[in-house]
């Protein structure tokens, strides 16, 4: 999944208007950023067959009409980035391959084509068992410029898949077969971990099977109880255990030393690759790189300033069918605020926080931005490294303590 981008009445109008987005409507939403930069591009696909229990996303289960809607909405907001060049792509969801053949090549494609995407790019689509996940489906992605594919599995054990609310079983695992025999040369898969009442065997287990699958990318996700969330109000209930925290650690780290073994490198607190296979799209994310973001609830940042589009579908679909950009709200993060989120982000990754990159930016040094570092680094909690080659220094959080990160980085925040 990309880590930023998470019933309905029937449309007001009978009719679709199928004239160009306005002019002005493209230059005034494009002078948010910069053409100079190469951004992240991301496309929020709002739409599922049902909301998965656990799941606080942006997501809509809609009709096949408006499944129709969204698509041509997308592909209207493509028009409002006139010059803005991208390094990757990652269509996300949602559910994006609830979207048909024709509809998700033609995003993929005029994606590509819009943001001028180097050869060689990453083209990610997001998918779900269940859905559009046949040879041909893959196929056509593929002739529209795919070279990757993100599978949202979460486990290969009933009762927990159960538990989560999602539609498919672990027996449901044609669309990697599908994907392969497409060509696909790069699958990710999503798993999740500190589930109510697991334990850490069914974990082990579920990797054994992804890894008997031949995937070459595990994000391993720790499961957050939502609070408006039917899952979390069944715990609330006493109608399913809390989560144990020691289970969910044991399990966590018998995955890394299995992933590890079987050759996938941990490079960041969630994700494994085997080695070629990193994300490079969320990789922008821990660099704090440019990103654009098109779909309900996206969020776009240049550097400069950040806009988060609205999450409401029907004011989605009813702005770009009058012609005008979606609503959405612009905030210009303080420069406090930036040093944080930088050092944050890197803390997340294998590499860490370089203390060049850094000081090059802010004209400080990380320890002068972050005191709190200090009690850490003397704890072990933090390790400072030099590189062997160029003698560059890089904090990073040590190994065995990726789980009390999220304390380390409160420290930060002061």
């Amino acid at each position: 999944m990309a880590l930023l981008q998470p019933h309905l009445r029937p449309p007001r109008t009978g009719r679709r208007r199928n004239g160009p987005v306005k002019a002005a409507a493209r230059q005034r939403f494009a002078s948010h950023y910069s053409a100079s930069l190469r951004f992240g591009v991301y496309i929020h696909v709002p739409l599922c067959l049902r909301r998965c229990a656990y799941c606080d996303f942006t997501s809509y289960v809609v009709s096949s009409r408006k499944r129709k809607r969204v698509a041509a909405g997308l592909l209207d907001e493509l028009k409002l980035h006139p010059g803005a060049r991208g390094r990757t792509l990652f269509i996300g969801g949602g559910t994006p391959n609830l979207l048909g053949m024709g509809d998700l090549g033609q995003l993929v494609a005029r994606a590509r084509d819009r943001f001028s995407l180097p050869i060689g790019a990453e083209v990610s689509v997001e998918s779900n068992p269940g859905a559009n996940a046949g040879i041909g489906y893959f196929e056509a992605l593929l002739r529209a410029g795919l070279t990757r594919l993100s599978v949202g599995f979460q486990s290969f054990d009933d009762e927990e898949l159960k538990i989560l609310g999602r539609l498919h079983r672990s027996s449901d695992t044609d669309i990697f077969k599908n994907a392969r025999r497409a060509g696909l040369r790069s699958i990710s898969l999503d798993l999740l971990y500190g589930l109510p009442g697991q334990r850490p065997d069914t974990v082990r287990r579920s990797l054994e099977t992804a890894l008997s699958l031949g995937v070459d990318h595990v994000s391993l996700y720790a499961l957050k109880l939502e609070p408006s969330t039917p899952l979390a109000r069944a715990v609330e209930r006493g109608e399913l255990p809390s989560p144990e925290p020691d289970a969910a650690a044991d399990a966590y780290y018998a995955a890394l030393d299995l992933l590890e073994a079987e050759g996938f490198l941990q490079y960041e607190l969630s994700n494994f690759a085997r080695p070629g296979h990193r994300c490079r799209h969320n990789e922008i994310y821990w660099e704090a790189g440019p990103f654009i973001g098109l779909g309900p609830s996206a969020v776009s940042d240049d550097g400069t300033l950040r806009r988060r589009e609205t999450p409401d579908l029907e004011k989605w679909l009813s702005d770009l069918e009058s012609g005008n950009p979606p609503r959405g709200e612009t905030e210009r993060p303080t420069a406090g605020e930036r040093r944080l989120e930088m050092a944050m982000l890197a803390l997340r990754t294998r590499e860490g926080l370089s203390e060049s990159r850094f000081t090059k930016r802010w004209g400080m040094g990380v320890q002068e931005a972050f005191p709190a570092l200090a009690g850490h680094l003397a704890a072990g909690r933090v390790e400072k490294v030099r590189t062997e080659v160029l003698g560059e220094v890089f904090w990073r959080v040590a190994r065995g303590h990726q789980l009390v990160s999220d304390a380390i980085l409160a420290d930060l925040a002061g």
